[in-house]
C-alpha cells in the first residue's frame, strides 16, 4: 500500500473569505505518492498535471478540487467536515488501488488544462442552434473544455455531414485525456 497513514488532516474555512459556505482541507503524510501521479492522472482524468513539480489537480463536480502533491493532499469545496473526510478517504483509496494496478495502466503526462476553446470551436458544426442549451457554439466549446458537458450534448455534431469534424474533435480531446466531470 503506497499511502497507508495520514499524519495530519486540517479542515478549515478559506482564509481569504471565512464567510464561505465551503471548507478546505490539507492532509499530510510521510509516504511519497509522486510515482502514482501519472497513473492517477490517466485513470481519474486529471485536470492539470505538472510533471516537473509532481502536482496533479483533479477537478470534480460541484466545484470540488483535489490537488495531489508528493506528501500532501489539498481538498477544496467540501460542504462540511463529513464530506471532507469522505473525499480524503475516497482519494486515498483511489491512489492505492490505481498504484497497485499501475502495470496495467498507461501513465498519462498530459492534462486537460492544455485544451483550447478556439480549437474545440473550430471542430464544431458552428450552427449556433442552441439545442445544446447554450446561446452559441462558443459557449458550448467553453463548457466542453471544462468537462461540464459531453459531445453528445451537441446533436448536430452527430449528423453524418459532421462526422469528420466529430472524429477530429474526439481525437483532439483524447490527446489531453478529456472527460466529462460526471463520467465514470
Amino acid at each position: 500500500m503506497l499511502l497507508d497513514r495520514i499524519e495530519n488532516f486540517d479542515i478549515f474555512r478559506p482564509k481569504m473569505d471565512s464567510t464561505k459556505e465551503v471548507l478546505h482541507a490539507i492532509a499530510t503524510f510521510t509516504a511519497d505518492i509522486s510515482p502514482a501521479l501519472p497513473y492517477v492522472n490517466a485513470e481519474l482524468g486529471g485536470w492539470d498535471y505538472d510533471q516537473a513539480n509532481q502536482v496533479l489537480l483533479l477537478k470534480l463536480s460541484d466545484g470540488k478540487w483535489i490537488t495531489l502533491h508528493p506528501q500532501k493532499i489539498a481538498l477544496r469545496g467540501a460542504r462540511d467536515m463529513a464530506e471532507a473526510q469522505a473525499l480524503l478517504t475516497w482519494i486515498k483509496a483511489q491512489i492505492n488501488d490505481i498504484y497497485e494496478r499501475r502495470d496495467h495502466i498507461t501513465p498519462r503526462f498530459a492534462s486537460q488544462a492544455g485544451l483550447k476553446v478556439i480549437e474545440i470551436l473550430k471542430l464544431l458544426p458552428m450552427t449556433n442552434c442552441k439545442v445544446c442549451g447554450y446561446a452559441a457554439c462558443m459557449a458550448y466549446a467553453a463548457a466542453l473544455r471544462e468537462g461540464e458537458i459531453s459531445l453528445k450534448d451537441c446533436p448536430p455534431l452527430w449528423e453524418e455531414k459532421y462526422r469528420e469534424k466529430r472524429d477530429k474533435l474526439q481525437a483532439y480531446l483524447e490527446v489531453f485525456g478529456w472527460r466529462a466531470l460526471d463520467a465514470e
